[in-house]
């Protein structure tokens, strides 16, 4: 019998998770539906942008399908890589 696929992950408001690509760089795999990874410019547009650079410290390791994300708070990203 084939492992059920979940595809209803949850998060709390504020939260991504990243796959990472580098020691502080990564791409945002999943937001949270309100609020995770909206980021905003200096003139106050919302900045849709993907990949991160994020403080270490900041985040967690998750482990989902095999697969290994860092999960954190909006708040450790310190930056966006066009």
């Amino acid at each position: 019998m084939a492992a059920p696929i979940i595809n209803d992950l949850v998060l709390p408001n504020n939260r991504i998770l990243v796959l990472p690509d580098g020691e502080t760089t990564g791409t945002i795999f999943r937001r949270s539906a309100q609020g995770g990874g909206k980021f905003k410019g200096s003139a106050d547009p919302e900045i849709e942008s993907a990949h991160v650079l994020f403080v270490k410290e900041m985040t967690t390791e998750v482990q989902i399908d095999d697969v290994k994300y860092l999960a954190m708070h909006v708040n450790a990203v310190v930056g966006l890589i066009p």
